[in-house]
């Protein structure tokens, strides 16, 4: 903390404003995804998902068990870590800015503020402060180390343009190593700053890295926290990760092995599937990234990053600049490759790095410094004068006066502002309920007590094992969802249904909700709401109506007809032969014997839960359509066919069939 009474009581107001925002429109329980899991494998100290979060998971579960001390539920307080976590992170920048700005002390101030508040309003970051998840304590850390290194700075140096000693501590660079290595049991992307760092510590000074004693000293101190690691050999069995090992069949569904292999895959993610774009595929997302800096910056914060960039280019801030600049190109060139669904999140260290940035055009803004940068900083033979940047500019170098680049400061706070007050509305979760709401209904339902639940999304399904773990409420259920293991059995929501018939064991099979569309290959049966049984599979004997003709990758094996009352229905039995290249339309027609048209009916078969691109080879579906027949005219022929977008492209010429029934 500095020594000064006033950066102290900044720091502190800073933190509570910050806090008092994210507590507003905090989450207020129970969630689904990963923070649902966080939730309730802190309160165990049992397994989250991969890569294991050990840190987070044992500092969340104290935190939980402290706050329920005073009312709060394990879901809640989970939540509030996020927020306490995300506004220190805020705190913290101040501090960090404010040691490496430049100038008078009221315009550093300002322009460390406005660094703060403006990354404190992230749109990304700040959704993350009103949940349980790890990013902001991973943003934290980031802050923690780039501290650590502006204490490599001895006491020697002033803050004046140019020491006149370059000292380094021998202390301060092994606090930087513990503090990756501890970053390193919290997230994997710790491991991007780490080039940037050492070259920083290059920088700093390059004799320290002659010593084999030091190296060694270095390495011991970032292996060290890594032990943090065997939490989960510890805690994945089921006494502690039940979720981990659901009654299944007749034994269990182990989803972790305690083996070193599978300790092994964990840690890294790669139990888990993920993959990586190829280059083209990296290039098609450039545009995304474009637009979601854009997003959280608009032009004017576009305008100061690059500003602030250039800045510290020409003041030769390379230490700065080793830490940030290399850090987002690696981050970034990770993000365009990386192929996960959620990596909006991976974003938030860059736009740290850009309010950082920001908050250095800021501060030369302030000062004037802007014509007047070559002479304030004068190439030394020494590369890091640069890093106790506290160092006061003399009047006479400004161009602009104190109070008027105050003022300039102040006004740069519009962009901060108008972020919060545009996102404040999308961004506020205080009245989220959904999680909660959804499964007290399905528990109001009263599924049978050995039900096996099954969800197409594992955000649905992860609050159950809350309500078990924490709430001891619905302990005899399975949940399963797709892509639950990397298996085929639970490839899609079609295998994962299909499996949990399988592996029933007598037990009841129910969707947690209607999914219109997998009628298609299961018989299905209405229960109280909003169950749905799954009674089997959709194709449970021969068609009334064979028919054994290709349509291309399929065969029409025939059909049913059923009359009802001025209309007819009519299920279409295909066997996949080979698997369909995209979500097809079929179009069922009926005409009558002089080729006019009499009814028609076009619908997607297996509707979005089980469209025709998770049909399997060896599969036999029905694809139900119901034709309304004019009076007193008698269908003749039947057409049936598929098609696919708006040029209506078939996927083989339509079959036509004399229809047998009149």
């Amino acid at each position: 903390m500095p020594a000064n009474r006033t950066d102290r009581q900044i720091i502190w107001l800073l933190f509570a404003f910050t806090l008092g925002l994210y507590l507003r429109t905090l989450s207020p329980g129970l969630l689904g995804g990963d923070s649902g899991e966080f939730q309730f494998a802190a309160w165990r100290l049992g397994l989250a998902h991969p890569t294991g979060y050990p840190l987070y998971l044992l500092l969340g579960s104290a935190w939980q068990h402290l706050l329920v001390l005073v009312g709060l539920s394990p879901a809640t307080a989970m939540n509030a870590l996020s927020a306490v976590l995300g506004a220190l992170a805020v705190a913290l920048l101040y501090l960090v800015m404010l040691d490496w700005l430049q100038g008078p002390v009221t315009i550093r101030r300002a322009a460390a503020l406005f660094t703060a508040v403006l990354f404190g309003v992230n749109p990304t970051f700040w959704s993350q402060n009103l949940i349980a998840e790890v990013y902001t304590l991973h943003a934290l850390f980031i802050l923690l180390i780039f501290r650590a290194v502006q204490l490599t700075r001895s006491d020697d140096f002033s803050r004046s343009a140019q020491p006149t000693t370059k000292v380094v501590t021998t202390k301060a660079p092994y606090l930087i190593f513990f503090l990756v290595g501890l970053a390193l049991t919290h997230h994997g992307m710790t491991l991007f700053l780490v080039p940037g760092l050492l070259l920083t510590l290059w920088i700093l000074d390059r004799q320290w890295w002659y010593s084999l004693r030091h190296l060694l000293l270095a390495g011991l101190v970032t292996l060290a926290p890594l032990l943090l690691y065997l939490y989960i050999p510890l805690r994945s069995g089921p006494a502690a990760s039940p979720w981990y090992h659901q009654p299944f069949g007749a034994g269990r569904l182990d989803l972790y092995q305690n083996n070193w292999p599978a300790f092994l895959n964990f840690i890294t993610g790669r139990s888990i599937s993920v993959g990586f774009h190829t280059l083209d595929q990296a290039l098609a997302t450039l545009p995304q990234a474009w637009l979601l800096w854009r997003l959280h910056f608009n032009w004017p914060g576009i305008v100061l990053l690059l500003l602030g960039l250039g800045l510290l280019v020409r003041q030769r801030r390379w230490s700065v600049l080793a830490l940030t600049l290399t850090y987002v190109v690696i981050q970034q060139v990770f993000n365009l490759f990386y192929a996960i669904g959620d990596i909006l999140v991976y974003y938030i260290p860059l736009y740290l790095m850009g309010a950082i940035w920001a908050g250095f055009a800021a501060n030369a803004l302030g000062i004037g410094q802007w014509q007047a940068v070559g002479q304030t900083h004068p190439p030394v033979a020494d590369p890091m004068p640069e890093t106790s940047a506290a160092a006061s500019v003399p009047a006479s170098q400004t161009t602009t006066p104190p109070l008027v680049g105050l003022f300039l400061v102040i006004a740069l706070f519009l962009l901060p502002f108008y972020l919060g007050t545009t996102y404040f509305p999308q961004l506020d979760q205080s009245g989220n309920q959904a999680p909660r709401q959804q499964w007290e209904s399905i528990l109001a339902a009263k599924p049978p007590a050995n039900a096996i639940l099954v969800s197409n999304d594992r955000d649905e399904i992860v609050p159950l094992f809350y309500l078990q773990a924490v709430e001891q409420r619905g302990l005899g259920f399975t949940g399963l969802f797709p892509l639950l293991t990397p298996e085929p059995r639970f490839r899609d929501i079609g295998a994962t249904v299909e499996t949990a018939l399988a592996q029933a064991n007598g037990r009841p099979v129910y969707l947690i909700k209607p999914m219109l569309g997998l009628e298609v290959k299961f018989a299905l049966q209405p229960g109280a709401a909003p169950l749905v049984q799954v009674i089997g599979a959709a194709a449970r004997g021969a068609p009334m109506h064979p028919i054994d003709q290709t349509f291309g990758p399929l065969q029409l094996i025939g059909y049913d007809w059923q009359p009802i009352t001025d209309s007819v229905r009519i299920d279409l039995h295909w066997q996949v032969q080979t698997k369909l290249p995209a979500d097809y339309t079929t179009t069922v027609q009926l005409f009558d014997a002089q080729g006019e048209k009499l009814a028609q009916d076009d619908r997607p078969p297996g509707g979005v839960y089980y469209p025709t691109t998770l049909w399997k080879p060896g599969e036999t579906l029905i694809d139900s359509h119901t034709l309304t027949l004019p009076a007193a005219r008698q269908p003749a022929t039947l057409l049936v066919g598929m098609y696919v977008g708006p040029d209506f492209k078939p996927l083989a010429p339509p079959l036509k069939l004399e229809v047998a029934v009149k």
